[in-house]
């Protein structure tokens, strides 16, 4: 469920400008991607489908986790 999630996550940083950001779509797997990337702080917005399924990082947010 999670792998094409993972795949945008571990290659946005890739791709975006420096003052980029990433929003993506997903189910309700919040806890468990969280968990795989520990430390990193997920912006979770409201939509009318509730909450914890859309999320927004920034380029910085992603460059500092990956080059850590």
């Amino acid at each position: 469920g999670l792998d094409l999630v993972l795949n945008i996550v571990n290659n946005a940083v890739d791709y975006l400008t420096e003052d980029g950001i990433l929003v993506v779509e997903m189910g309700d797997n919040q806890e468990q991607l969280e968990n795989m990337y520990p430390g990193l702080a997920f912006t979770w917005l409201d939509t009318v489908s509730g909450d914890g399924i859309v999320f927004l990082l920034t380029y910085d947010q992603l460059y500092s986790y990956f080059n850590a």
